[in-house]
Order: structure tokens, then C-alpha cells, then sequence
């Protein structure tokens, strides 16, 4: 669709070796959608892996709708 975004990311803290290990990573992605030239929808999923870097913590799947109104 003419003006629709697309994009996925991820990503791992630093953590200094005196602090511990850095084991959590985040994954993201998102479609960015225009209805029209006032409102934009954008469905994001987001997963994280070992989070607080704990191996031992599950991971965690969040999704997100977010709408945006331009003025």
C-alpha cells in the first residue's frame, strides 16, 4: 500500500563482565498503515528473551496497537 512502513529490529544491552552477563534481547516489528492522511494504525509485536538478563526469567510476547492522528 502506497505510504505503509514495514520494519524489524533487534537488540542486546551492554552489560560490563564485572556486572554479569547481558542474555536478555528484544525483538521487534511493526507495519505502519495509513488510513488516510490524518490517521496512520501501527501493529507492533515485541519479544523479549531472558528478560532482566536472568536466563532463568521466561520470555516475554507483548503486542501493541498504536494509532496516530496528525493535525
Amino acid at each position: 500500500m502506497p505510504g505503509a512502513l514495514a520494519g524489524i529490529a533487534a537488540a542486546q544491552s551492554f552489560i560490563e563482565s564485572i556486572v554479569g552477563n547481558a542474555t536478555q534481547t528484544n525483538f521487534e516489528a511493526f507495519y505502519n498503515l495509513p488510513l488516510n492522511d490524518n490517521i496512520r494504525i501501527s501493529p507492533v509485536i515485541q519479544i523479549i528473551t531472558h528478560p532482566g538478563n536472568q536466563e532463568s526469567n521466561g520470555t516475554i510476547v507483548t503486542g501493541t496497537l498504536r494509532t496516530s492522528l496528525f493535525f
